[in-house]
């Protein structure tokens, strides 16, 4: 969902903003990849909860613990107002409903720090609720993706085989673990090195592929 359908980075944009107000300087990509690899993949496997995890975190980049339950407190309000007010990206709404009525089976895999029952009521927010035959999150799973079970499980059920499906993701890993999984698969947003057989600039391009082979895998 993150980065595909709407910009997941906004809280993150804004906190590494009030660290530096703090003092801690620190390069975006490097700070928050060690906080999604070392903290955040224990929360969506339901090992860890998000506070206890991000209040590690925080210590483990040097924060004085006043600084941190400043950070806590301040950041906690700050995702919920984001939660609750987060927009679509542009032409993700209008291309999913053609999708739909064109008959496409379309469905949602999440790593996430909530259960499918949380993603599907805020996908109805969103207005897209009704697009989506399954909606699959990795809380759920206790795994997450590129683990191939992720994909096979929202295989399951939306009711098709991996090769009939394609994935749509932004993340380098996760569309290498669809690839693996026999999906075929479209980067859009995505990292400078992820590899996809098909690469997006906008979200609505992908009504062109509809009925369409994909081309092998390689940036075009």
């Amino acid at each position: 969902m993150g980065d595909v359908l709407y910009d997941d980075t906004v809280w993150q944009r804004w906190l590494l903003r009030l660290l530096g107000r703090l003092g801690l300087h620190t390069n975006y990509h490097s700070f928050f990849h060690l906080w999604e690899h070392d903290f955040l993949e224990d929360v969506y496997r339901g090992r860890r909860d998000f506070c206890d995890a991000f209040g590690a975190f925080l210590r483990a980049a040097g924060l004085s613990p006043a600084q941190i339950d400043e950070v806590e407190a301040a950041c906690q309000t700050r995702r919920n107002q984001w939660q609750l007010t987060t927009r679509l990206l542009p032409g993700v709404k209008t291309t999913l409903e053609s999708l739909y009525a064109a008959g496409m089976v379309m469905g949602v895999l999440s790593n996430s720090e909530h259960p499918a029952t949380v993603l599907v009521e805020r996908l109805r927010r969103l207005g897209i609720g009704g697009c989506f035959k399954a909606v699959v999150s990795s809380i759920d799973l206790e795994r997450i993706k590129p683990d191939p079970i992720c994909y096979l499980s929202a295989a399951r059920a939306m009711e098709l085989p991996a090769d009939r499906i394609v994935f749509v993701g932004h993340d380098a890993e996760e569309l290498a673990g669809a690839k693996r999984a026999g999906m075929s698969t479209i980067a859009f947003n995505s990292d400078p090195l992820a590899e996809a057989d098909v690469f997006l600039s906008r979200f609505d391009e992908l009504l062109a592929l509809i009925g369409q082979p994909l081309p092998q895998a390689g940036r075009g």
